[in-house]
């Protein structure tokens, strides 16, 4: 690659935000890439609002990424990729989950929750982005690890054109992330994200 490949990772706090980030930094590595980070959290490490600023490329310098520049934003909570979808480059990608962290008063008000979805359908509309949209709390469950959602959006990024990073690589980089007795079911977390990308194109 010859230019720097800018991304943002965004969620709540306790996500597995961190873990995405590391895997990608691991693979960056091992192919003998150059990677730098920054994360900003909210005001509770968990459930407060992360974003993570990636740039992977042969000779970097700044790790922050001006608005409207990214390449691809993935979001794992829908909030989260509304509210900083405006870090994207005009047609980038938005990866994000169905996931919406609603208030628990919200449990007994549907009326609100379904209002809520399609506000923020509605004004992800307005952005020059191809949104790609995965339920990525089932395909967790199918996996048999429901904190696996970041890594099912991990497997979608590998389809992305243009990544610099390929499926192989990123599951090579997964296998030494994660704990050892979690590998089995994070790998068939990114395989089914993979394939998901293919039913939404």
């Amino acid at each position: 690659m010859t230019e720097e490949y800018q991304m943002v990772i965004v969620g709540v706090g306790g996500q597995g935000i961190l873990t995405i980030s590391d895997v990608i930094a691991i693979a960056a590595r091992k192919k003998g890439l150059h990677i730098l980070g920054s994360e900003v959290h909210g005001m509770a490490q968990k459930g407060g609002s992360v974003i993570t600023n990636l740039k992977i490329g042969k000779e970097l310098h700044s790790p922050t990424i001006p608005e409207g520049s990214a390449k691809v934003l993935i979001g794992i909570e829908e909030n989260e990729t509304l509210r900083f979808i405006k870090y994207l480059e005009p047609n980038a990608t938005a990866i994000t989950s169905k996931t919406i962290l609603n208030p628990v008063s919200w449990k007994k008000n549907k009326k609100a929750a379904i209002e809520a979805q399609e506000k923020i359908d509605e004004n992800l509309a307005k952005f020059k982005a191809k949104i790609i949209k995965i339920d990525s709390e089932a395909l967790a469950l199918e996996a048999g690890l429901s904190l696996a959602q970041n890594i099912v959006l991990l497997g979608v990024l590998s389809q992305v054109e243009g990544f610099p990073l390929s499926d192989e690589e990123l599951k090579e980089a997964l296998k030494e992330r994660v704990p050892k007795k979690y590998v089995e079911q994070n790998l068939k977390a990114f395989e089914l994200g993979k394939n998901a990308i293919e039913k939404t194109n």
